[in-house]
């Protein structure tokens, strides 16, 4: 079977500076601007019934759990190269499936994990449906098991 960290997190070169620019604002500015609305909240006197002050709590709290998210995330990337051809699939590569219960079939798209986006089928390689594909080629079938039971794909080509 297939020896990959499940845990790590595939972004392209831009992807990670984003997060990284994304950490630096929340820990910057947005920490200072809860910070201000806090102040000002606190002006208004009895904290007890100031919902300005209970309000700019949960958005600092909000922003921390955030914060330790993304730093999390950030530890467990793993750039990756858009351009990069590899063989069999990897990212970047357009896979074309029938699927052999239904007989229809689709076109998906493997991304970085940044770059999902279903209604498009961009996939991620870290999905169910990425992991089952991995390592296979054209013409071969692959099982893969779903809650309702085992969807069974042919490669038709693989892009």
């Amino acid at each position: 079977m297939n020896n990959r960290n499940n845990n790590e997190v595939f972004l392209t070169a831009e992807g990670l500076e984003k997060l990284k620019e994304k950490i630096k604002y929340l820990e910057g500015e947005k920490r200072k601007e809860i910070q201000e609305d806090i102040s000002r909240a606190l002006e208004y006197g009895d904290i007890t019934e100031n919902s300005e002050y209970n309000i700019a709590q949960e958005a600092q709290r909000m922003n921390e759990i955030n914060i330790v998210r993304l730093k999390q995330k950030l530890s467990r990337v793993k750039v990756v190269d858009e351009d990069c051809c590899t063989e069999g699939i990897g990212i970047g590569t357009t896979l074309k499936l029938k699927n052999l219960g239904s007989g229809e079939e689709i076109e998906y798209i493997f991304v970085p994990d940044d770059q999902i986006d279903f209604a498009q089928n961009k996939i991620s390689l870290n999905s169910p449906l990425g992991q089952a594909f991995l390592g296979h080629q054209e013409g071969e079938e692959v099982e893969i098991e779903v809650p309702i039971g085992i969807l069974k794909y042919k490669i038709l080509k693989i892009l």
